[in-house]
């Protein structure tokens, strides 16, 4: 039997297919890393959900942290279109919790609101304190630091609080709301502003007390006649940052806002915006607290998908 020897093509054919062959079965033995990691959906706009402060404030600073926000990234990130929209903390985070397109500042950043969302720290602030009028002080429980142990404050109905419905006030805190007994000592309100609403109720009588932050009083001009008082359990400060769904389009835009404030100029203008609402003693009290939590924020956050 003759047998010829290959034609060139024949090799060259033969020699494409053999590498060929390996070539995919090399792929198909490497795992996808495309489909493990979509690329992220370009963000043209974002949505800035708000919450008005109060009637006094006008103008840039009727939204408070957010118009900082805003003016800070439009300057960083001008690419993207930003827009504040009006939304009480309940609707803001139903509209979270479903997917939209939508982020906001300032939020209390727990465990359980990181299953539905990404966030970025960019606030450590004050403990919330007990805003009570003060012709109601003498009736609040203490204890021997002169705190306000919040079972106690709820078990007593001669007392009458109002406070936010869907609002963080943080992780220990938030668990003591939970767990209030069911009386009709406390009631929950759903306002569009930021509480400035809440404590003028307190003011007018209608109740006697609610739970804020000292710069609430100053956002509300500092009424007279209400008093903060400090909340046993409630001694840490609280992480506070901005969060956006947990969807491609909330990675891609948490990711972005992030690269624009992972920087030293991004840290200086978190850090005025919040030490402009806080009162000396605060500052000096916290002091080492901020300094080493800003020299964190100067740089870029871990942020896994």
């Amino acid at each position: 039997m003759i047998r010829r020897r290959p034609t060139r093509a024949r090799r060259v054919h033969s020699s494409r297919f053999v590498l060929a062959t390996l070539a995919f079965s090399l792929v198909a033995a490497m795992p996808c890393a495309h489909a493990q990691s979509p690329a992220e959906p370009a963000v043209t706009k974002i949505t800035w959900l708000a919450s008005d402060h109060a009637p006094a404030m006008s103008g840039v600073d009727a939204s408070g942290v957010t118009s900082r926000v805003v003016a800070y990234l439009g300057k960083q990130w001008p690419q993207v279109q930003h827009e504040i929209v009006f939304a009480n903390a309940k609707r803001s985070w139903q509209m979270i919790e479903s997917g939209d397109e939508v982020c906001r500042a300032n939020m209390v950043r727990t465990p359980e609101r990181e299953k539905v969302a990404y966030f970025i720290n960019t606030q450590l602030t004050p403990p919330p304190q007990l805003v009570v009028r003060r012709d109601k002080l003498a009736k609040l429980p203490r204890n021997a630091a002169g705190e306000v142990p919040l079972p106690r404050l709820f078990a007593d109905t001669s007392l009458r609080g109002a406070l936010i419905d869907g609002r963080s006030y943080g992780p220990a805190l938030d668990e003591r709301i939970a767990a209030r007994p069911a009386n009709n000592a406390v009631a929950l309100y759903s306002p569009k502003d930021f509480g400035a609403r809440i404590l003028q109720m307190i003011s007018l009588g209608r109740a006697d007390y609610s739970i804020d932050q000292d710069m609430a009083l100053v956002m509300a001009g500092n009424p007279k006649d209400l008093v903060t008082v400090p909340i046993q359990g409630a001694s840490d400060l609280v992480m506070a940052g901005i969060a956006c769904p947990r969807t491609p389009w909330g990675l891609a835009a948490i990711r972005g806002i992030d690269r624009a404030y992972g920087r030293p100029e991004g840290a200086a203008s978190l850090r005025e915006g919040l030490m402009r609402w806080l009162t000396p003693e605060t500052k000096a009290h916290y002091a080492a607290r901020f300094d080493a939590f800003y020299r964190e924020r100067a740089k870029p956050s871990r942020i896994d998908p």
